[in-house]
């Protein structure tokens, strides 16, 4: 089930890099991008936390963005996440760093406005994400319980959103991705992460 679900992943990212090969090249960009990234957690009652500090990680990957016109474009990106947050236990009071690394595959539907010698661009849309690995001290975060119930879930998904001003090659944005509030997981996980990205990307 892991495999599968990491290769979906991949071959999702590949088949919309591979588009770039058939369609029109100016309205077509291909890039890559990395940044930084500060990410805390929202829990349940039932959860053994009662405070999520975030800390910085590191974000690597690439986007493929389409023009349709003027003012609107969609962009895919793939992303390699090291993400981590100091949690407090609610019960000891003491604190353990939770580190993950995930990959994440996000679409937005960009709206774009020309301004000065570049566009200043906002997007929204859903993405797809899958758990490499999630440790706190020496206990793994994807383990299930008893009751078939884990701290963190390791295929995701949620709501994605992305701010920032394209200069002609080069592309800095604002990211936000959440798993709050987005479908029924209460049941299934935990701890739904929020997490901010700074990001620079680079037209190819």
């Amino acid at each position: 089930m892991k495999k599968q679900a990491i290769l979906s992943i991949f071959a999702t990212g590949t088949l919309l890099m591979g588009t770039a090969s058939v369609k029109a090249q100016k309205k077509m960009s291909l890039g890559l991008k990395g940044g930084v990234n500060s990410t805390f957690y929202k829990y349940d009652s039932e959860s053994q936390y009662s405070k999520s500090s975030p800390e910085l990680g590191g974000s690597v990957g690439g986007f493929l963005k389409y023009d349709f016109g003027s003012w609107f474009a969609l962009q895919s990106d793939l992303m390699l996440h090291y993400r981590n947050s100091e949690m407090e236990n609610k019960f000891t009071a003491e604190t353990s760093k939770l580190e993950s690394y995930d990959l994440e595959l996000p679409v937005y539907g960009i709206f774009q406005y020309k301004l000065g010698t570049g566009k200043l661009f906002f997007g929204i849309g859903p993405y797809l994400g899958y758990g490499i690995s999630a440790k706190m001290d020496d206990m793994d975060m994807y383990s299930k319980d008893a009751e078939g119930k884990s701290s963190l879930k390791q295929l995701n998904y949620g709501a994605a959103a992305m701010f920032g001003y394209d200069f002609g090659h080069f592309q800095i944005s604002a990211s936000y991705i959440s798993q709050y509030g987005i479908g029924s997981m209460s049941s299934i996980s935990a701890l739904k992460r929020q997490s901010f990205g700074l990001e620079i990307g680079y037209s190819l």
